[in-house]
């Protein structure tokens, strides 16, 4: 069946009043994982399929459980459908609407941070034991930057060339996963302890780490380090950090009785509140270049799999959806 999936905001999300000017958004392109039409299509049939048949949603979107669901829909493999699911790595230049898919990336590359300058991307493979790389654009070079038996799903650049990634570990009785930081010359080092340490965020000057911890009580919180000092502390509910490109502020998303919302703080957790209203759920926020705009995947609900990409002013809140066909998730600006 086919949908709406290659429409705008006004007709999937509804978009009323005032918005961003595109011409205002900088240059510097958001990278993001980009699925086309079809791919999208078939992810709501697919959702609709797991709805009728009340299967349990995916964990998430690039290490799901599909096989009841696979043969459910008949048609399609295993294969097919994490195919759907882990796109390609997109970059979207928003003042001129232009969408490039680079042949360079393997699929299923997921972006995570840009280098200063946007010389060289930050990305996770999604194919076997996963790990960090980077591009460098102007030569098209890819590099490993973490190796080891262990699946390096997410990380940040630091300052002086240091790199921070959260690292999975398994133990005789669980799995779980810390962060840790190696600089150039010196050997990896652990900055946090575990058991379920993700998502670091690393501020400009390198002096704080914030991260996203699953407790079992409290649910996501974020909590930092200087990873100079060892020196720590809680900054309370949230996950998905990010830190403004002059450090001064983190947005982050925030459970809410309506779902994930984004939310800002100071960067000493101070000034806690609500950053936008746009009704949807919310997340994987990232500041543009200039510190004018952050990006973010926005959910109809809670349930649905298919995100869109919008730019939401920092000074007057304002949205817009990012204009292409298909759908995205996961922007880095």
């Amino acid at each position: 069946m086919r949908r709406c999936a290659a429409l705008f905001a006004g007709l999937l999300f509804g978009c009323t009043g005032p918005s961003v000017d595109f011409a205002e958004l900088p240059s510097a392109p958001i990278a993001f994982v980009y699925r086309t039409v079809e791919e999208t299509d078939r992810m709501l049939d697919e959702a609709e399929a797991r709805l009728a048949a009340q299967l349990p949603r995916p964990e998430d979107e690039f290490g799901i459980e599909i096989e009841g669901l696979s043969k459910l829909a008949g048609r399609r493999t295993n294969a097919d459908l994490v195919r759907d699911y882990q796109g390609r790595l997109g970059l979207f230049v928003a003042p001129t609407k232009s969408l490039e898919l680079p042949d360079v990336m393997m699929r299923g590359a997921r972006p995570i941070d840009w280098a200063p300058g946007h010389e060289r991307l930050m990305f996770a493979s999604t194919f076997g034991a996963s790990h960090l790389f980077e591009w460098v654009l102007a030569t098209g070079e890819v590099r490993q930057l973490t190796t080891g038996p262990g699946s390096q799903v997410d990380g940040c650049y630091s300052a002086a060339g240091a790199i921070v990634w959260e690292q999975p570990e398994s133990t005789s009785s669980a799995a779980g996963s810390r962060i840790w930081l190696r600089r150039p010359g010196q050997a990896p080092r652990a900055l946090t302890p575990g058991p379920a340490d993700t998502q670091p965020a690393c501020s400009p000057d390198g002096a704080r780490i914030v991260y996203s911890v699953q407790e079992p009580r409290a649910g996501m919180q974020l909590r930092w380090i200087d990873p100079a000092v060892d020196a720590g502390g809680s900054l309370g509910p949230g996950r998905s950090a990010t830190f403004s490109p002059d450090g001064r502020w983190i947005v982050y998303a925030a459970l809410t009785p309506a779902g994930w919302r984004l939310r800002r703080m100071h960067a000493d957790g101070s000034g806690k509140r609500s950053f936008g209203r746009s009704g949807f759920v919310e997340s994987d926020p990232s500041f543009s270049p200039d510190g004018r705009f952050v990006a973010f995947s926005a959910n109809s609900n809670m349930a649905s799999p298919i995100s869109r990409l919008f730019v939401r002013s920092f000074d007057s809140e304002l949205d817009r959806q990012l204009e292409f066909s298909g759908s995205g998730v996961q922007p880095v600006w």
